[in-house]
Formats: C-alpha cells, structure tokens, sequence
C-alpha cells in the first residue's frame, strides 16, 4: 500500500503501524489529534525493487551477528543515505497536510508494525518529533524512517531475534498541541487508573528525564474538573472493553488530548476456555484482559515472588506445577467450570482473596467451590479466582548451598506445608542418594538450579522441591529474613519503588548522567534540531560500553535517572538502580518486558561503587564494603 491515509481510516497494524492504529481504533471516542498516515512502503516506492532487496540483505546480516561488523555497517550506511522521500511523494504529502489543515506546527511520529504491540513495545526505540515546521516536513520524516534502522534499533532487533522489515516503518502526521501539562495513565479494566504527569511536554517524563507527579483517578468518584475530569472520561471509555492500557496524554489548557494508547506488553491476553470462562497463565506473562478483583495481592504477591524463581528452574531443566488466573461469568453457567476442571490436574489450591486463601480441593469440586466463593463476594459482574496444581506428592526436600560451596538436601515424607510450619521433622540427603531416587539428570537439575537461585536471588536461599512417582518438581523457595532485614554489614534502603519485579544481584556501578547520554535519551520525543544521528547514537553505544566496567560479571548500573538511553544495556547487565523515575517511563516498559529487575531509591539514596547489593522485587540491601554475604552463613 502506498497512499496517504487519514489517521481516522488507518486501522491496520500491518499496513499503518501499531501506534497510528491504536489511535484511528479510539478516534471519535476520545479527543485524538487529526492526521494522517504516510506507509511504510514509501520506503521500497523511494529505494526501487533491487536497492530494497539489498537493503533486506544487510539489515538481515547486521542483525544475525552478535556482534558489529564495521564493514557491514558501512554498507548499510550507505544504503540507507539513499532513503529520501520522491518529488511525487513531498507533493502528495504537502497537499494532504495543507488539506487536512494540521499545520502550520506539526508532530511527525514513528508508527511501527513492530512497537506498541501486545507482546512487545519498542518504547523509545524510535524517533517522534514534535514542532516541526511545514517547511521542514520532508526532512523530519525521512528521520523517523531512518530511525528504525539506527543502531538503537538494531540493537532491540538482535536482541528479540528479528530483523527490521523495509516496510514496517509508516510515518504518523498529525496536528502539534502545545500542552500545559502532560503524562502517562496507566488503565486498568475496571476504569480506574494511575496517572503520572509532568508540566510541559511528556517527553523528558517518558524520556526518563524528569520526575513524575503520580496520583491515582478513581472511576468510582468524580475527578476535579480540568484536564483529570477529561482524562478521567477518556479512561473509562477506553476500558470498557474490560483491558488495561497505557496512555500518553497531553493537555493544551482546554482539551486533554489523547497522544498514544498501547496496550501493557509482556503480557499473554486472556484466552477463553469456553463461554463465560477466561484464563491466562499465573506466572508466565501478564493478563492485561483478564479482571484481577478481590485476589488482586494474591495474584501480585504470588508473581512477584515465583515468577523469576520458576523461570531459572525452567532454564535448568526443572519442571514446575501449572497455575492460571481465571474468570468465570457467575451470570452463566457453572458448566463451564466442570469442563475445566476436567482439564486439570487432581488436586488444586483455590485462592480468590485475602481471607479465601489456600483452598486445597479435588479438580471435581471445582465447580461448587468457586460458585460458593462467587457467591460470598462482594463484587458483581466476573468473579476473578487463582488456581495452582497442588502437588504433596511422596517426598520434600529442601536444597541450598552451604558454606563450604556444596549443594546441601534435606527430605521428609511429611511433606511441605509440615516442614515449613515446623510440624514436620527433616533428615540430611546426598546427591548420590537423591540420584537414586530420581536419576542422575534430574539430581544434576537440582543441584545447578540451586547454585543459580543463590547467586541471582540470596545466597542462603532454600529450595522447595517434591518428589512425585520419582518425577522432580520445582514449587518454591524461601530466603532469610535478609530478604527484608538487612545482617548486621548490611542496610536496607527504605521507600524504595519497584520499577521492575525480579531478583538481582551484584556490585554497583555508579553512572553519571551528561549532556551527552540525555541528548541521546531526549529521541524518542524530540524536536527536528535535537534529533542524533546513526553516527553519533553508534559512538554513543561504545562510550556507555567504555564508561562500566561490563566485561565483570554481575553488575547493578546506578544512575539518577532511568533515561532511555540505557535500554542498551539490557542483556547485559544485571539490573538498575535509580533516585527518580516515571514508572511508566519507556526504559521502565522495556525493562518489565525483559525482565530486568529495578528500583526507583529516591533522591540521595543510591548505593555507593563498588557497594555490593541484592535488589529483590524493590527491596534493596547495600553492604558498603562491597563485601558479599558468605553462602550459608
């Protein structure tokens, strides 16, 4: 496809990009800027049918390789010099610009197939640019084109094992605002949200530049009037198809405009057993869909601790016990509830509150335990419930590594739940014994899960494991109080925010924010004089690299402000620390979809260098020697 497309009729992810049909999706619900959309196969319409396959070739074999090729890139540097827009297409846009009257200012924003989808964002990784002049139109697109081959880019490509597609890039148009405050909201399903929002343009708060105002709008209650009132509305109306989003918005003194709307990445959407059921799994990605009700900390609480625990046992060969999150329509049929329950293991634990918690029932009671819990709840429409595979099986153990760097087991037959209320007694097991039982391989599976959980969570973590008709599962672990309370060469930083759920561990490195990396970070919202070239953003990439000392193993990057620049470095480091922070910041969205853990501390309150900390779920504790904690001490 090759024409201009009003933003109203520009509904196809693959033929507009992902950002401009979310917006043509709610335009004529919500107040969204006019515009138009100029398609990514502009690109091939500008480079010709040979000069497009060798430009597929080089991004092809730049992303294939772990590492630069400066040659390559040379090449490719080459090629893409030659992306300018035709006479015919300069006139085409003028024309529908001045027709449509967005200009004199306008806002020229990248509108990928590949971000603000539902399993991946891309946030920061492309160019938007805001007040550029009608004069200056041509120029201002041809940089958000180039914007995703740049080496940022390529970089986010390599790292999900992708290449970017000629086509994929279209170019958003759309009327400039001149806003007076601007922001992020986060929506949840039932039309509440949280809102984080700073004076001026929204760019530095998503940028990671500046710190937030957050607070939260209830639907329930009527927001004071002004742009809360309006942005209030938007929410709700945006919600009413039971999904949590987050928005970008900007408020002009009169209208608060709706700028993006994405849909929360990292998630898996609920997926529909039958009728009147939906669930999603409980530990692997997030159920953006799904409603999480009355078991909402349950749910939370549960994740957040399990979810990195369960993926290295995985990563090591471990099986794990299922779990899902669930709702059911009490207004339909409880059915569909037995069908269910036909599909799962034999016996479950049901959790759909605080205080209706751990119900241990046969997958045959399914059906009449959640109707009796539905029944007893408070909220109408569907009731939300969690649902584990219960497993006491025939024998518990108990793994951790000791202080002399082994891996030490400890069995009962009286099961878990026994031995962690202190009810049930446990004896010592050598591997060569647990080999026996349950084999060799599955006997190294526990051993080297053991050694990564201390090294990535707590080095005096403990392991639950069961053994079942001599099949090994993974269900738990548990760590000292120093998972809360600091040893006596420790402190633990209070107030602490959770940027990104997860585990971490190792020796700060602090990194100071200058012009240089904020230049870089300001892209993902930037003015046309302000933009960084392919040059640059490469040079850039090497100098962040020179700055941290990476080729060290287990490293916590600490810097005053989670800017978007350092996205770079995911992969590569073990997690961040910042003082400031929007948690809704671009780096904060790419660090949840990779599961890197991070903190906001608050101002003043980073760990010194060198300092060594363990960063669990936001909790930080600093051991200012640099000194780890002894295993098994």
């Amino acid at each position: 496809m090759t024409r201009l497309t009003d933003l109203a009729e520009a509904t196809s992810p693959s033929l507009h990009g992902n950002k401009a049909a979310g917006l043509a999706r709610v335009y004529g619900r919500v107040a969204v800027p006019a515009g138009l959309v100029a398609p990514g196969g502009w690109i091939s319409a500008c480079l010709g049918d040979e000069a497009r396959a060798e430009l597929d070739r080089l991004l092809r074999e730049v992303t294939r390789r772990a590492e630069d090729d400066d040659q390559l890139l040379k090449q490719l540097a080459a090629m893409l010099d030659r992306i300018r827009l035709t006479a015919s297409q300069a006139r085409q846009l003028r024309a529908a610009v001045a027709d449509l009257e967005l200009g004199p200012v306008l806002m020229v924003r990248s509108s990928s197939a590949d971000e603000d989808g539902t399993s991946l964002s891309f946030a920061g990784v492309f160019d938007s640019l805001i007040n550029v002049e009608e004069q200056d139109l041509e120029q201002a697109v041809r940089k958000v084109w180039l914007s995703a081959f740049s080496p940022k880019a390529l970089l986010q490509y390599r790292r999900i094992g992708r290449f970017p597609g000629c086509d994929r890039m279209s170019v958003l148009v759309q009327r400039a605002i001149q806003p007076v405050v601007a922001g992020v909201a986060f929506s949840e399903p039932s039309g509440d949200c949280y809102v984080e929002w700073t004076a001026g343009h929204g760019g530095d708060l998503v940028a990671g530049l500046s710190a937030p105002t957050g607070e939260r709008l209830s639907s329930s209650s009527a927001a004071a009037p002004g742009w809360r009132q309006q942005l209030q509305a938007s929410v709700k109306e945006l919600s009413e198809g039971g999904s949590g989003q987050d928005v970008e918005w900007a408020w002009d003194g009169q209208v608060a405009w709706i700028v993006q709307v994405r849909p929360r990445t990292a998630d898996l959407a609920g997926q529909s057993a039958a009728a009147g059921l939906r669930i999603a799994p409980l530990y692997e990605g997030d159920a953006h869909d799904l409603v999480l009700g009355q078991c909402a900390d349950v749910y939370t609480r549960i994740r957040s601790k399990r979810r990195i625990a369960r993926a290295i046992a995985i990563s090591h060969g471990a099986r794990v016990p299922g779990g899902w999150l669930a709702n059911w329509d009490r207004r339909g049929s409880v059915e569909v509830l037995t069908a269910w329950s036909r599909q799962l293991p034999h016996r479950l634990v049901i959790d759909s509150s605080p205080t209706e918690r751990q119900h241990i029932i046969d997958s045959s009671e399914l059906a009449d335990t959640v109707r009796t819990l539905a029944e007893a709840s408070p909220e109408d429409g569907e009731f939300a419930f969690l649902c584990r595979e219960y497993v006491q099986g025939d024998l518990a153990l108990l793994s951790t590594v000791a202080a002399d760097g082994s891996v030490y087991v400890e069995s009962s037959e009286e099961g878990l739940l026994a031995v962690n209320r202190g009810l049930g007694s446990a004896h010592p097991m050598t591997l060569d014994a647990l080999a026996a039982l349950v084999g060799p391989d599955q006997a190294r599976t526990l051993e080297s899960t053991t050694y990564e959980h201390a090294r990535r969570l707590h080095p005096r973590t403990a392991l639950e494991w069961v053994v079942n008709e001599a099949t090994l599962l993974f269900v738990d672990y548990s760590a000292p109080a120093a998972e809360l309370t600091a040893p006596d060469n420790q402190s633990a930083l209070s107030g602490s925010r959770v940027l990104s759920a997860g585990v971490a561990s190792g020796l700060v490195q602090v990194l100071e924010i200058d012009d240089i990396l904020t230049a870089s970070s300001i892209a993902p919202i930037i003015s046309i004089a302000q933009s960084i070239s392919a040059e640059n953003e490469a040079l850039l990439l090497r100098q962040l690299r020179q700055r941290l000392s990476l080729a060290d193993s287990g490293v916590i990057v600490a810097a005053s402000r989670p800017i978007a620049v350092l996205s770079m470095l995911i992969g590569v480091v073990e997690g961040f620390l910042f003082e400031e922070g929007a948690l809704l910041s671009h780096l904060g969205i790419l660090l949840r979809e990779a599961g890197v853990p991070a903190a906001i501390v608050g101002t003043g309150n980073l760990p010194h260098e060198g300092s060594f900390v363990q960063l669990v779920h936001g909790t930080v504790i600093s051991s200012p020697d640099g000194r780890r904690l002894p295993a098994g001490s």
